[in-house]
């Protein structure tokens, strides 16, 4: 009977939610699903305190550490990489990348891809050539698109 009498609050609950949302205008309605959401994420760990089920929570969190380590760990790899890639596609709104073209690169661009200062030398570029290439080769799940432009900044710097 009490697992009825739960249950049936729950939907009642969920019902009065929905017609919220459905009433509310579309611009508060983001606002209204995190609110509720995280009302209902309060009221599930209170409801498993209050039934001594709060160590399956716990263990989940535990478990769940390491992926949250290694998801953080490659997103942290790839942000020089995301940031060359969101400048380059606002400054290009609709225009067409092709990887031969130089003139689509200037000379402090190819600094900042390759992560020198300027006035490096050619061994020290082509040695930072090499070490982002076998980090990011397409052939190892990498970008076409970040190659080709570690490639363009490589043949930039070597023609200066």
């Amino acid at each position: 009977m009490t697992l009825f009498l739960a249950l049936t609050l729950i939907f009642f609950i969920g019902y009065k939610c929905w017609a919220g949302l459905k009433k509310c205008a579309p611009e508060q309605r983001r606002k209204l699903l995190l609110k509720n959401s995280l009302l209902a994420f309060i009221g599930i760990v209170i409801a498993l305190a209050v039934s001594g089920r709060v160590s399956w929570i716990m263990a989940a969190i535990a478990a769940s550490l390491p992926l949250v380590k290694i998801f953080f760990g490659l997103l942290w790899r790839g942000l020089p990489f995301i940031q060359i890639w969101m400048r380059s596609r606002q400054s290009r709104k609709g225009e067409k990348f092709s990887p031969n073209s130089n003139a689509a690169l200037t000379e402090t661009e190819a600094w900042e891809i390759l992560g020198l200062n300027p006035g490096s030398s050619k061994e020290e570029v082509i040695r930072t050539h090499r070490e982002l290439m076998q980090k990011i080769h397409p052939d190892r799940g990498g970008s076409n698109y970040i190659a080709s432009k570690l490639n363009l900044a490589r043949d930039l710097l070597l023609k200066k």
